[in-house]
């Protein structure tokens, strides 16, 4: 039984490439038109994932870590307290630097920096109302510890409205281009023999007017933010035969 499938795997694949050259040279040997549609749709963000980071130095390592671990409690238990609904937060990517003096003959370590990121997620809110959050969200982090805000991304949590609608109307167009040449070529179109789409996201993130290292002491007004808008494109290509 083992030499039969393993005989009928290797006739499989090396039968492969011809059934795809096989397939390939069937296309070219009909009459076809290409054509090809593209779209755009655009969403109101209605989520944000917050990036913050904890920062501390000191003389030995184990003064470095110990501070980190207070104050990044503290920021976690601050941003809890703020109660907002379904709020996701979560530590990632905590590191320990050595921080070297290298005027030092040889360079010698003077102390250490321990950075912990923290990732904060708020989804389903009106556009002000999710504004407002994530500006308290960074405001209450760095007074309570936070020194850097990584980054902001806005989203649309649910996406699949806004992918039906781009998909639709780029298939029309691509139908619609379909027409024009076979009408511009004194034809007519048969069936669709192929059809294949592409959607690439591109997500906006909101302009703070602010530095993103921000010392908590300076955080005594909330930073301004946009959630602003996600757009979404598509790309449909179609194939149709040529009726004889």
């Amino acid at each position: 039984m083992k030499p039969l499938f393993f005989l009928s795997l290797a006739l499989f694949i090396v039968a492969m490439p011809y059934a795809a050259i096989a397939q390939s040279q069937y296309m070219l040997n009909r009459n076809l038109v290409f054509a090809e549609g593209t779209a755009d749709v655009t969403g109101q963000n209605d989520s944000a994932r917050i990036s913050l980071s904890v920062q501390s130095e000191a003389r030995e390592m184990e003064e470095a870590a110990a501070d980190n671990v207070t104050k990044t409690e503290a920021v976690l238990q601050a941003v809890k307290a703020l109660r907002i609904k379904d709020l996701k937060v979560k530590t990632r990517n905590y590191s320990v630097t050595p921080q070297k003096d290298f005027k030092a003959k040889p360079p010698v370590t003077k102390g250490y920096e321990v950075r912990n990121e923290i990732e904060i997620t708020t989804e389903g809110f009106a556009p002000k109302e999710l504004s407002d959050q994530v500006s308290k969200v960074i405001e209450t982090s760095l007074k309570n510890g936070a020194n850097t805000v990584n980054n902001i991304q806005f989203y649309v949590k649910d996406k699949q409205m806004l992918e039906k609608q781009g998909l639709s109307l780029a298939t029309k167009e691509a139908m619609a281009q379909a027409q024009i040449l076979a009408s511009a070529a004194g034809v007519k179109l048969g069936r669709i023999v192929s059809i294949s789409t592409q959607p690439i996201a591109v997500p906006i993130r909101a302009e703070m007017f602010r530095s993103a290292g921000v010392a908590a002491q300076d955080a005594s007004m909330k930073p301004p933010i946009e959630s602003g808008e996600s757009k979404i494109y598509f790309h449909v290509s179609v194939v149709y035969e040529i009726m004889e």
